[in-house]
C-alpha cells in the first residue's frame, strides 16, 4: 500500500484508540472496532463499532472481530486492515493486512519459544523454563507468567517448590531479574530495522491504581541520566532482534536494564502501548511510519523534543462514570462514555503529558491522574 494518498483503513482489536487516532492524524479515513468505543475514538474516526466478544473467553473476541470485519467489508470500500490487541493472530483473506504474518506473531509471542530463540542467537535474555519442567531451581522468588499474553496483570511471584507444584496451565517460569523495565520501539521492513525510541515502562504504579507487575504506561524517551552506552546497546540489540526475526511494521522489544547492562525480556510484534508517549515526545506519526515500512521505507530515528508520558488509570473501586472526563483535563485519552461501569482493577482511562524533562512529564501525570480519581469519586 503506497502512501501517496489517503486510504480507507479498518482497525480492529480489544482496544485500538491509539492506533486508529494515529492513523486518522496521518490523513486516512479510519473505521475502528474495539471493546470500548471510547468518546475520543468515536470522534477521531469516520465510524466506530463495538466488539461484543469477551476477551477472557478463548476465541470469543476473534469471533466477534471476524463478524464485524466481514460486515464492514461488505458495506464499505476498505483498502486495508490493521489487527490490534487481542486479535493479531487472526487470518483474514481478501484484503491487505498491515501486520506481521499471523504465524510470525504466534511464534514470537510465545515467550518460551522466544527465550529458546534468544538463547540460540546469543542474546542476553531472562532465563525461562516451562511449568512442569523437571528442574531443581534452588532459588526463589521466580516469576510466573502466561506463555502467551500481554499487560502483566497475570504475572506473579512464587517463593517455593510447593508453590510451583500447585501451578497448572500454559505457564512459564522466569528468573526474577532486578532492574528498570524498558521497551524499545522499532520500525522494521522484514530486512532492516530502525529503533525510534527507548521508553521507560511504568509497572504496577500505585498512584495510577496499578499493582503487581501490571503495565501502567510509559515515559518516552528513557531518561539518559544514566550511562548512555546502555541505551545505545539496547537500541542496537532491538534493531538486531527485529532484523533477525524478519519483523515488519511497528514492534516492541522489552528489556530489564540491570546494573550489568540490558537483558532482553520479550518481543511484541505489534503496536505498543507506548505509541502515545513516543508521538508526544518526538512529533512523529507512528502509524505513518508503520505503514511506510511495508513499502520498505524506514524512518530516520527522530530526535526527542521533550518527554512524553502516558499513564493508564485503573479503578480503585467499582464505579460508574457519569460525566465526560475531559471536563477534568484535556490531557485525558481513552475517554469512557458517561454511564460506563468499571469494576475494581479495570482500566478507566489514560492520562497524557509533555514536559521538558522526565520529572515534569511524570509530575503532570501524577497531578492529572489525581484529579481524575478525585472526579470519579465525586461522580
Amino acid at each position: 500500500m503506497r502512501s501517496d494518498r489517503p486510504r480507507r483503513i479498518l482497525v480492529v482489536g480489544q482496544n485500538v484508540r491509539h492506533i486508529a487516532s494515529s492513523a486518522a492524524r496521518a490523513g486516512h479515513v479510519v473505521f475502528a472496532a474495539d471493546c470500548y468505543t471510547d468518546l475520543d475514538l468515536a470522534e477521531s474516526v469516520s465510524q466506530s463499532f463495538l466488539l461484543e466478544g469477551d476477551p477472557s473467553i478463548p476465541g470469543d473476541l476473534a469471533k466477534s472481530a471476524e463478524s464485524v470485519i466481514r460486515a464492514v467489508l461488505d458495506r464499505e470500500s476498505i483498502d486495508c486492515l490493521v489487527l490490534g490487541p487481542g486479535v493479531e493472530e487472526m487470518r483474514v483473506e481478501g484484503i491487505e493486512v498491515l501486520n506481521n504474518p499471523p504465524e510470525k506473531i504466534s511464534e514470537v509471542s510465545d515467550k518460551l519459544w522466544l527465550a529458546r530463540w534468544l538463547e540460540r542467537e546469543g542474546f542476553s535474555a531472562v532465563p525461562t523454563w516451562s511449568i512442569g519442567e523437571d528442574r531443581d531451581f534452588g532459588f526463589f522468588p521466580l516469576m510466573v507468567k502466561p506463555r502467551k499474553g500481554a499487560g502483566g496483570a497475570e504475572n506473579r511471584l512464587v517463593f517455593s517448590d510447593e508453590d510451583l507444584a500447585r501451578l497448572e496451565g500454559d505457564l512459564i517460569v522466569q528468573e526474577m531479574v532486578e532492574g528498570t523495565p524498558v521497551s524499545v520501539s522499532v520500525m522494521a521492513d522484514g530486512e532492516e530495522a530502525v529503533a525510534i525510541s527507548a521508553n521507560e515502562q511504568l509497572i504496577g504504579t500505585d498512584w495510577l491504581g496499578g499493582s503487581g507487575f501490571r503495565y501502567c504506561g510509559n515515559i518516552s524517551p528513557l531518561d539518559r541520566s544514566r550511562d548512555d552506552s546502555d541505551v545505545a546497546d539496547m537500541i542496537e540489540i532491538a534493531e538486531e532482534i527485529a532484523t533477525r526475526l524478519n519483523l515488519v511494521g511497528s514492534n516492541g522489544i522489552d528489556f530489564i536494564l540491570t546494573e550489568s547492562g540490558p537483558v532482553v525480556l520479550e518481543v511484541n510484534p505489534r503496536f505498543q502501548g507506548s505509541l502515545d508517549a513516543v508521538e508526544i515526545a518526538t512529533g512523529m506519526n507512528v502509524f505513518l511510519a508503520h505503514q511506510l515500512s511495508f513499502d520498505g521505507d524506514l524512518p530516520n530515528r527522530p530526535k526527542p523534543r521533550g518527554f512524553g508520558g502516558r499513564g493508564i488509570l485503573f479503578a480503585e473501586d467499582d464505579l460508574k462514570i457519569e460525566a465526560d472526563l475531559r471536563g477534568v483535563s484535556r490531557w485525558v485519552a481513552d475517554v469512557p462514555r458517561p454511564g460506563t461501569f468499571a469494576k475494581r482493577g479495570d482500566p478507566v482511562s489514560s492520562i497524557l503529558s509533555f514536559g521538558e524533562n522526565r520529572k515534569r512529564a511524570m509530575d503532570l501525570l501524577k497531578s492529572r491522574s489525581s484529579a481524575i480519581f478525585q472526579a470519579c469519586r465525586r461522580l
